[in-house]
């Protein structure tokens, strides 16, 4: 048993380093090579209007390729179609994905070219395939591959990061063509390497279309909700103030956002691994959650605001002392926006999908009501503390959800092998002239009860409560030869 708890654990410990490695390798790159040379090639303002940009390109591809990604993986959990369903909702998702995208390059670059909005369109449904295309790798458990999806983003950047630097297509192309060499490497290993986009079932709609679409509908609103408030501070900032104040803000939160997306993989594993969890939500589960949630939300502001000043000054000395003031509270408000999102994913182990929609429209009206005000009046230090306050919400939101969910047995009641003791009965002898002779021999005397289905499948959920209690046979004096005269 030891030895299968520590082969368990030493996988889970190889799973997250792969992940976290290869979400490092990408954001590394990004921060340390691609945005700093777009930022010294078109300067501060332009910089923070394709910040701006890409943050619309990422609202699409969470809200679209995030949602469907999680979908994919309720719909492992609950056997219900394949593929098919899912890449024909992505190919449907290309016509918004393009209408959107030259829309918002019109009217925060003014860009009416057809080359350069033909590559936005291109850059924005490629990030949603990216975006969906890692769930090949969760559904295996893969991370070894993950990494590798990962690290190939991180090469295409790299390259593109030089193409700008030499100007390639020119500045105002060369930074779009740089980000889909990145996007395209990924789809093209995941068509190759993973079976999503392979085969005749690729674009074969199931008899479960319906239902894997309702919860596709769910997870890309709520996605959508989710990603359109955490790319929000560029657009608001865009719109109430300028390009400059975009840079600078997201500048001081950097190091946060990077450290708080290593969450990103954290939630893949947990996800992952709750599949397969057939345990209890138990209040005690769930506070060992809070309270570690909120110990990491401590080590990982206090780290962010002391790597910021060194990181910012290295990398960005221009605006070191502008967003310097902000370190601390944005960091925070960072930190705990993603952390609460890894607590909502244990939550929705074990609640309807829809109480993700609910928080994610509660905290969207908080946002608007706390966050728009603010900045419309104060600029950067009302986004950073209404950041913060809605954050806070946020994270007493969840947990609340999570607390009136918990089981309300919690435990107390159960047997030595974890079988509620108020639950077990009996097995009346209509129900053993059904089981064959064999399992008879083999069922203990008590068995836990199971009201909803009295034919074959509870011969087999006997059999595995039995396999489960003959390991407490001491504890629960169960006397094998007294069954077996029963039995006959």
């Amino acid at each position: 048993m030891n030895e299968k708890k520590n082969k368990f654990s030493a996988k889970v410990v190889r799973d997250l380093i792969f992940s976290v490695g290869g979400l490092v390798a990408m954001n590394g790159v990004i921060q340390l090579l691609l945005y700093p040379q777009i930022k010294r090639t078109l300067g501060g303002e332009k910089f923070g209007d394709i910040l701006s940009i890409l943050a619309v390109v990422s609202v699409l591809a969470t809200a679209i390729g995030t949602g469907a990604n999680y979908a994919r993986m309720v719909a492992k959990t609950k056997n219900r179609g394949g593929n098919g369903d899912f890449n024909v909702f992505l190919l449907l998702s290309f016509i918004p994905v393009a209408i959107i995208s030259v829309i918002s390059s019109v009217l925060i670059l003014g860009e009416k070219g057809i080359v350069f909005n033909a590559l936005l369109i291109a850059l924005s449904f490629l990030s949603v395939l990216r975006y969906y295309g890692d769930v090949e790798y969760r559904l295996n458990v893969n991370f070894v591959l993950f990494f590798v999806y990962y690290l190939l983003i991180s090469v295409g950047y790299v390259v593109g990061t030089f193409m700008i630097k030499g100007g390639v297509f020119g500045d105002r192309l060369t930074w779009v063509t740089a980000i889909i060499l990145g996007e395209l490497l990924a789809v093209g290993f995941v068509a190759v390497s993973g079976s999503i986009f392979k085969g005749r079932e690729a674009l074969k709609v199931s008899p479960e279309f319906g239902a894997n679409m309702k919860t596709v509908m769910f997870l890309v609103a709520t996605n959508f909700i989710n990603a359109l408030v955490l790319q929000a501070d560029k657009l608001l900032l865009n719109v109430f103030v300028n390009g400059e104040a975009v840079t600078v803000f997201y500048i001081a939160t950097l190091i946060g956002k990077v450290i708080a997306m290593l969450t990103t993989p954290l939630n893949g594993i947990i996800i992952g691994y709750l599949t397969r969890y057939k345990g209890k939500f138990t209040a005690k589960f769930f506070t060992v959650v809070t309270v570690a949630s909120l110990a990491v939300s401590v080590i990982f502001t206090a780290g962010g605001v002391l790597v910021s000043h060194i990181f910012v000054k290295w990398m960005y000395p221009d605006v070191y002392s502008e967003a310097a003031v902000y370190f601390l509270v944005a960091n925070a408000g960072q930190v705990l926006y993603f952390i609460s999102g890894t607590m909502m994913v244990v939550v929705l182990r074990f609640v309807h999908e829809r109480f993700q929609l609910i928080i994610n429209m509660v905290y969207a009206a908080l946002f608007a009501a706390i966050v728009i005000p603010l900045v419309w009046k104060f600029g950067i230090w009302g986004i950073t503390w209404g950041l913060l306050a809605v954050n806070v919400l946020r994270f007493l939101l969840v947990a609340a959800v999570g607390y009136a969910h918990v089981d309300k047995n919690d435990g107390k009641n159960d047997g030595p092998d974890g079988i509620p003791e108020e639950t077990t009965r009996e097995i009346p002898e209509e129900e053993k002239r059904e089981i064959p002779e064999k399992e008879k021999r083999e069922i203990p005397e008590k068995v836990a009860q199971n009201t909803e289905d009295e034919t074959r499948e509870n011969a087999e959920k006997l059999e595995e409560t039995a396999e489960k209690a003959s390991e407490a046979e001491d504890s629960r004096n169960v006397k094998k030869e007294d069954l077996r005269r029963q039995s006959h």
